[in-house]
């Protein structure tokens, strides 16, 4: 599958407006493109259009979903978080960070507001965020090309090198082409048995299963940020225990219980197939780089663009 390549600005402050700027945590970061009509031409599997506006366009990393540094009024386990958040925007070439202490997730001050870079994307997903792959620096091919992306060029991304280096858990969407998602399957579980980044800590996975007595627990706990994502509005709509999360799931085909493709097996399924959870202890039963997650799909009456 081939890749738009967009180049322009990635942004983590405002100077003229700081304390409402961007947010960049481990797999999200603002790019205001040099040519926002090629954002508006790229896939929308879900038919969302992109949210983008002068500012620019939220970028969604590509096959890596790194611990929450902000959801909704909670976040995931800090330390891991903010590691990964910290080396993205390394990554990206920017220096001497620093954010609010009483707004964490605003950048304070840095030796940049924003560094060039570029994207390779082949779609919006259904928040209107870009999906792709991201760079510093400027290519060598203009604004536009159409890129086949190999294994060699996936491997210059810094979603591949917080992959590489266990600061993020593999996520894998059916956008993502077969033979990336299988050589960075290898990258990950490479990350995994050598206990980089996160791996060492990482509970309610196919190794053991996490205790979560309540939403205070769970924000220091180390596990998969989708399961995360789909325990805290569980927890906070009253639940003390897991013995409905099952039922819970599954009358939610869409925001819930997410669509998937499991490898192993070779059979489709949804989320609760690969989740174990009972009294307060949960737990994936397989990996999440063994599985394939579906794109929410489009709203009634929504335009595909092909």
């Amino acid at each position: 599958m081939s890749y738009t390549l967009l180049r322009g600005l990635f942004v983590i402050r405002y100077p003229d407006l700081p304390r409402q700027g961007p947010e960049p945590d481990g797999d999200t970061v603002k790019f205001k493109p040099d040519t926002p009509a090629l954002v508006e031409g790229l896939r929308r599997p879900s038919g969302t259009p992109p949210d983008i506006n002068a500012r620019g366009i939220s970028v969604r990393l590509e096959a890596i979903d790194a611990l929450e540094t902000h959801f909704g009024e909670t976040h995931q386990e800090l330390g891991g978080a903010d590691k990964a958040r910290d080396r993205l925007l390394q990554l990206l070439g920017f220096t001497n960070v620093t954010f609010f202490e009483d707004h964490p997730n605003k950048v304070e001050s840095a030796d940049q507001d924003s560094m060039r870079g570029y994207v390779l994307s082949n779609g919006i997903d259904a928040n209107g965020r870009m999906i792709g792959f991201v760079y510093p620096g400027d290519p060598a091919e203009p604004d536009g090309t159409d890129v086949f992306l190999d294994e060699a060029g996936v491997d210059q991304s810094a979603n591949a090198t917080l992959l590489t280096e266990g600061l993020a858990y593999p996520a894998f969407y059916a956008t993502l082409p077969a033979s990336l998602r299988t050589h960075l399957t290898t990258t990950s579980r490479a990350a995994r048995t050598t206990g980089a980044g996160v791996w060492p800590d990482s509970k309610a996975d196919p190794n053991g299963k996490a205790h979560v007595p309540d939403l205070d627990a769970l924000q220091q706990l180390v596990m998969w940020p989708k399961l995360f994502r789909r325990i805290v509005p569980y927890l906070a709509a009253g639940a003390t225990d897991f013995n409905g999360f099952d039922a819970w799931l599954r009358s939610d085909p869409v925001h819930r219980d997410d669509p998937l493709f499991l490898l192993d097996q070779g059979e489709y399924g949804n989320l609760h197939d690969v989740i174990e959870a009972a009294g307060q202890d949960i737990q994936l039963t397989v990996w999440p780089e063994d599985f394939i997650i579906s794109p929410d799909p489009a709203p009634p009456g929504a335009t595909i663009h092909p």
